[in-house]
């Protein structure tokens, strides 16, 4: 398996966004064969939720050779990829919700359309006071996210950077529904890092809402392959360990079955996720 660990060079960053696309989140769950009673509370069932990209989250105690999970890796799509601005161009784009009507008028976004609701969703999300231990910013350019990686977790570190990679026999028999996922080996931790998890958000160009802890996090390369052998997956997987601060409504709490606040929860990221680690 080759090294998912890069130096990061600007145009290797350059590479991963060009990459990212749209989460598809509004998918219904794809019908699948009744499967073989687990000891697995949490795997996969016929309809419980309506949205597949829920299931990314896993127990630390799953973190081992041979525990089965269902997961659902989204689609790439380069044709639904939003336009990647440099600083110069983003920095002439107010990015407020207070400037909200201005940029829907800007874009030719209806009020009330679903893209003007996750516009300012997004544009609420990056102006969250972080909770007490974590550090987030919103990228809005190249640049600037970089700049804000080294700034945030790395000084004058190295940053590398990790994403998660379906790798299949051949492009056309790659099937992105939901499957259940095994783990083909024993996860491998980083241990003593600092890392940044950057998920791309729903706006006109492309944004990543980037967050990370100063402690209490644990950090993992996984290597999962499909009950039929041909899908395999490696990337990052992320823990954390405290959730006693977190939202009691977090999905994360509903999907996994366990009392809010109570353990930890991990996930793994989607394809058009970026993971910034530094020593």
């Amino acid at each position: 398996m080759a090294s998912l660990r890069f130096s990061v060079t600007f145009h290797t960053f350059l590479f991963f966004s060009l990459w990212v696309v749209e989460a598809h989140t509004s998918r219904k769950l794809i019908s699948t064969k009744e499967q073989e009673v687990q000891n697995n509370s949490h795997l996969l069932k016929d309809g419980e939720f309506e949205d597949p990209t829920l299931y990314m989250f896993f127990k630390i105690d799953d973190l081992k050779k041979g525990t089965k999970l269902p997961i659902y890796f989204n689609k790439n799509d380069l044709r639904k990829v939003p336009p990647l601005l440099t600083r110069q161009e983003a920095d002439l784009i107010p990015f407020t919700k207070s400037k909200l009507d201005f940029l829907l008028n800007h874009f030719s976004i209806s009020k009330e359309s679903p893209q003007a609701k996750a516009m300012k969703e997004t544009l609420v999300r990056c102006n969250y006071k972080a909770i007490e231990g974590e550090y987030k910013f919103c990228g809005t350019s190249l640049e600037s996210m970089l700049d804000l990686a080294k700034k945030t977790i790395a000084s004058n570190a190295d940053l590398k950077v990790m994403t998660t990679k379906v790798m299949v026999p051949s492009q056309h028999t790659i099937n992105y529904a939901l499957h259940n996922y095994t783990f083909a080996d024993t996860p491998k931790e980083l241990v003593g890092i600092k890392m940044l998890g950057c998920h791309r958000m729903p706006y006109p160009y492309v944004v990543y809402y980037c967050h990370g802890h100063k402690s209490g996090t644990k950090v993992f390369e996984v290597n999962l392959v499909t009950d039929d052998g041909k899908h395999r997956v490696v990337g990052p997987a992320v823990c954390h360990m405290n959730t006693s601060m977190w939202n009691v409504d977090h999905e994360a709490f509903k999907v996994l079955k366990i009392e809010p606040r109570s353990a930890p929860v991990c996930h793994f990221f989607p394809l058009d996720n970026i993971v910034w680690v530094a020593k």
